[in-house]
């Protein structure tokens, strides 16, 4: 049931060689044993599948007649095929119909064929379920009736349904035909098309301009069980003004759908939707069964708007295409003409009054123009009284500029610019207001439709306002550049800059001389210092050849500082101005300290006649200027630069660095360079402790220098202290500015094979400020001088790296709880830190902790500091079996508490006074002699977490108790004694002495070692330090942890 374009008789059309044959009706007729309810109705399809005219129903003879004509061209053949529609029964299964081909009108042509044609015989089946689909309005449909779309709407979605397929089997979108039926003609659209998942398809229209079919490639679009395909139709609305369009589906099999699984086509349901039309709904049983939203055609309509193409500016007397006005046009649909366009124009004098004297009629030879600067109206002249028809009248307004012309305005956004003559009874600063109210215009008409239309807006439009204005120009010359220092031997440096003001004029003004002033303080002997003199307009030079000047005379401006511009001159437009630059060269052996001026004479605009190298550019009339007497700024002449070094603020401070480390910034060197660039060529470096370090510490005793990221030079100190670069590269110092360079080092690496073989060294680079030698110091050469310039500056003093083969890294930790229980608690966590060993294997020794309590009653006592291998607190039993680092809690290498020492500033035993906790490694021994030291392997981190027990906790009730611990550090390295141990510390003179003489140091709170050599770690080897700047360890302590107890 319900199948739709089910083939039967499948026939041949041959027309003869030499005619066309246009078949204008087959007569069909239902035989076999069937009755005739088992079609809906009886249908024609091409060669496509796609069905040709209308379906129809049988009559009573069993016989339908299909009336759509088709052709077959001269010489060919067409295949044309008779199918049905099955009806929707159940009382006719197993019924067999056949459609057969009885008669054949063709005119006048002879018909060569044995009639009736019968094809296949079609069993009726009453059960077997076959796909479906269900309908919907398309998501793009318009979704309501457009009252007015304009003649030249583009890309109009007119109509859009969304096919559904079912849950039977997959489908295919084979075609679809549209109705047309609204009264526009096929003529009135263009570039219609039916749009599936954005891509386009072409479209046939009938022979009556009705049905616009789309046929799908191959088997058509698949859609799968549940999923969706929208079908939109879209086209170009090119006339039919008043007509109306309307897309429908006009019959449910004008959608060709076909099953994927069982082939045959399928007939989309009926809709819910009674009555109504137009209303974007499937209709029950009313045709058509779409009924799509109609759109109505409109004719062109126009819009005027001001336009910013001429804002508001000078302009001048008595010249022609002077700016008066400017409006947008903004057209859709149709180009459209207007008979006539008049503006009211309002004239103000100098107090922004009525303009009893000029008025309109003074405004001449006006023409409209387009945005290709094509005359479309006018010329014409304004009048001094104004129409009623043209928007605002009365006595504000002084006229009117009317034009007669016919104006075609074309679709699109357009600009229009009204140009004229403002005549002698204009006067400086008389201002002119165009106005214009489009509704008023004359008759506009669709040159398409041929419709009258109304201009749009009805309210007046005032265009920008016009300043009447003679020709002018202003010079002075500009506060920069700043008085400062020329060097000897600069090319075209800039002297002056001098500022050509068009602001105030009414025309465009060509300058094409300038005389400038040109003076020196000492005496006239300094004229020919400067040679090469050129003026420029932004980088390009305006006064080249025989316009180059080489002063002659200072103190006048006479004809040796007249500059003459190249033709044709300098244009400086009206209302701008323009900045031009005076640069010169200066000679090598010009006396240091001579001042140069360049600057104007204000005298020059006394009278028209003194200076008349300015004339408007179209009127050509000479300008008289304003000048403001000017001096200029004075360049002092110097033989060359200077250049001052000193340490950067960037400088790297203090800092342990491992052995072997390359590219370390070891000093940062400021050169400041004064009144010209300097070209940085050597620069003299020196080792300044030289107690404690040696060239050896470099790999190589090379240190390379740096411009940012970028190596310019290196220096070698090949057996001594002191050093002088290579040539540096394009280092070069800006005038009046500065520039860092950057020394870094390759560190050598220590161990028994290396020439370094123990930890400590400081080394220090520093700047050579006692050597500025040519041969072997530092200097420069000034770029513009060319002269060498050697620097001032006293030695750099930078802070240095002190080389280690290994290092620690600390990190502050959190403790599980700031809380403190009332009465006494052992193993209370006070501390948790870590330790990294950085660049190798460290061995610790000590460490010291700062504790104090709020009252004498809360105390606490049997100190131990614990290690983990991680931060879940996993214990290091390669050391001892519970992590304990100070064997049965001996402290201060004793194990009695009361015993320790107060922190520097507290004094022990006193309630509030800090006490200082020396916490030793040691693995067994209960004589608490620290006979051992803790080692952490490289690259590995270790986690200590510092206990005690605490004791009289809130034993006073109400009187809360507050204690606080930190991880001490050293305030300074230690000190060097002379000795055979080198630079580690405190050294004692005799083998053995090692870590003690370290902690008997001032500085002894946290002490390590950084196992330079592959022997076996002692806590007797000479190879210890403190904890002076160890990263992560400040100089006074780590952050205090603070506990309280809870009352």
């Amino acid at each position: 049931d319900n199948a739709a374009k089910i083939p039967f008789t499948v026939v041949k059309f041959t027309a003869p060689a030499d005619q066309d044959i246009t078949v204008s009706s087959l007569t069909v007729e239902r035989t076999g044993l069937a009755n005739d309810a088992v079609f809906s109705d009886i249908l024609l399809l091409d060669e496509s599948g796609a069905q040709v005219g209308l379906a129809r129903t049988l009559n009573s003879v069993h016989q339908v007649t299909l009336n759509e004509a088709f052709t077959v061209a001269k010489g060919t053949t067409k295949t044309m095929t008779i199918a049905g529609n099955r009806a929707d029964t159940s009382t006719h299964a197993g019924e067999i119909a056949y459609l057969s081909l009885v008669a054949v009108d063709a005119g006048t042509a002879t018909i060569d064929g044995a009639l009736p044609i019968s094809g296949a015989g079609h069993t009726i089946n009453e059960t077997l379920a076959i796909g479906s689909v269900t309908m919907n309005r398309g998501s793009l449909d318009p979704g309501a009736n457009a009252t007015s779309k304009e003649i030249g709407t583009t890309g109009y979605t007119f109509s859009s349904v969304k096919v559904t397929a079912g849950s039977n089997e997959k489908v295919y979108l084979s075609s679809v035909r549209w109705y047309q039926s609204g009264s526009a003609a096929s003529g009135d659209l263009e570039n219609v098309k039916t749009y599936v998942d954005g891509t386009a398809y072409d479209v046939s229209v009938s022979s009556n301009g009705k049905y616009y079919t789309t046929t799908f490639p191959d088997k058509g679009l698949l859609i799968d069980k549940g999923f969706s395909k929208e079908l939109t139709i879209k086209g170009d609305i090119a006339g039919g003004s008043a007509r109306t369009i309307d897309f429908d589906l006009n019959k449910r099999t004008d959608l060709g759908v076909k099953g994927e699984t069982y082939g045959y086509g399928i007939t989309p349901p009926n809709g819910d939707t009674t009555s109504g039309s137009d209303d974007g709904n499937f209709h029950q049983s009313s045709e058509p069964w779409y009924d799509a939203f109609q759109v109505t055609v409109s004719s062109g309509t126009i819009t005027v708007s001001t336009s910013s193409a001429v804002p508001a500016q000078n302009v001048a007397i008595n010249l022609a295409n002077q700016p008066l006005a400017s409006f947008t046009t903004n057209v859709k649909g149709e180009t459209i003409s207007i008979a006539a366009i008049a503006f009211n124009v309002y004239s103000a004098n100098s107090a922004g009054t009525k303009n009893a004297i000029a008025t309109a009629a003074d405004i001449t030879n006006v023409a409209m123009y387009d945005e290709n600067g094509k005359i479309v109206a006018g010329p014409v002249d304004g009048t001094a009284t104004e129409s009623d028809n043209n928007g605002a009248t009365g006595t504000n307004y002084y006229g009117e500029i009317r034009f007669s012309d016919t104006v075609n305005f074309p679709v699109g956004l357009h600009t229009y610019t009204l140009k004229g003559k403002f005549g002698t009874d204009f006067v400086n600063n008389d201002t002119v207001t165009a106005s214009t109210t489009p509704r008023n215009f004359g008759t506009a008409t669709g040159l398409t439709t041929g419709n009258t239309i109304t201009v749009n807006p009805n309210s007046a439009l005032t265009f920008s306002q016009m300043t009447i204005k003679s020709g002018a120009l202003a010079i002075s010359v500009s506060s920069a550049p700043a008085a400062q220092t020329v060097i000897a031997n600069t090319s075209q440096f800039t002297f002056a800059n001098y500022i050509l003001n068009g602001t105030a004029s009414g025309e465009d003004v060509r300058v094409t001389s300038l005389p400038v002033a040109y003076d020196a303080v000492d005496s006239s002997a300094a004229a020919t210092d400067l040679t090469n003199c050129q003026m420029y307009d932004g980088s390009n030079t305006i006064t080249t050849g025989s316009n180059v000047v080489n002063p002659s005379a200072i103190g006048s401006s006479g004809s040796s500082t007249t500059f003459t511009f190249d033709s044709p001159g300098l244009t400086i437009t009206k209302g701008t101005t323009k900045t031009i630059a005076l640069k010169c060269d200066v000679l090598g052996n010009v006396t240091a300290n001579r001042k140069y001026f360049w600057g104007i004479d204000g005298a020059l605009d006394d009278t028209a006649s003194t200076y008349t190298g300015a004339t408007g550019l179209t009127s050509g009339q000479t300008i008289v200027e304003t000048v403001t007497d000017s001096m200029g700024q004075a360049m002092t002449a110097q033989t060359g630069g200077s250049l001052v070094v000193t340490k950067d603020t960037s400088s790297p401070g203090y800092k342990i660095v491992a052995a072997g480390t390359t590219n370390v910034e070891l000093v940062k060197i400021r050169f400041a360079a004064a009144n010209e660039n300097i070209d940085l060529k050597k620069v003299a470096l020196e080792l300044t402790n030289v107690a404690s370090n040696s060239p050896q510490n470099l790999v190589g005793g090379k240190v390379t220098l740096w411009d940012g990221t970028t190596q310019v030079g290196e220096a070698v100190f090949s057996t001594s202290d002191f050093a002088t670069s290579s040539s540096l590269t394009g280092f070069i110092v800006p005038r009046n500015g500065a520039k860092v360079l950057t020394v870094k080092g390759d560190l050598a690496g220590i161990s028994t094979d290396d020439v370094v073989a123990r930890s400590g060294d400081l080394l220090v680079v520093n700047y050579d400020g006692d050597s500025v030698a040519l041969a072997n110091g530092t200097y420069g050469v000034g770029v513009s001088s060319g002269n060498n310039v050697t620097p001032s500056g006293s030695d750099t003093a930078a802070s240095g790296v002190r080389i280690m083969k290994a290092y620690p890294i600390l990190a502050k930790l959190s403790v599980p709880s700031n809380s403190l229980t009332s009465g006494s608690v052992s193993g209370k966590a006070l501390y948790r830190f870590s330790i990294t060993a950085s660049n190798g294997d460290i061995a610790v020794y000590k460490w010291s902790f700062s504790v104090s309590s709020s009252s004498i009653l809360g105390t606490t006592s049997t100190y131990g500091l614990y290690t983990y291998i991680d931060s879940a607190d996993t214990i290091d039993s390669t050391f001892t079996s519970d992590g304990l680092i100070n064997y049965g809690n001996c402290v201060n290498g004793r194990n009695n508490v009361l015993a320790t020492t107060a922190v520097p500033g507290g004094a022990a035993g006193e309630a509030d006074s800090p006490i200082l906790i020396d916490i030793y490694p040691d693995k067994g021994t209960t004589a608490c002699a620290a006979t051992t030291t803790y080692i952490i392997p490289s690259g590995a981190t270790r986690y200590f977490t510092f206990k005690a027990s605490t004791i009289g906790i809130e034993a006073i009730s109400g009187v809360q108790t507050s204690i606080s611990v930190d991880l001490e550090g050293d305030a300074a390295y230690p000190v060097l004694l002379t000795g055979t141990y080198g630079p580690m510390g405190v050294a004692s003179s005799t083998a053995g002495g090692g870590i003690g003489s370290i902690d008997t140091d001032t500085n002894n709170d946290f002490i390590w070692s950084p196992i330079s050599t592959t022997t076996a770690n002692s806590k007797d080897d000479v190879d210890w330090t403190n904890g002076y700047l160890v990263p992560g360890l400040p100089t006074t302590n780590m952050t205090v942890e603070y506990f309280t107890s809870t009352n």
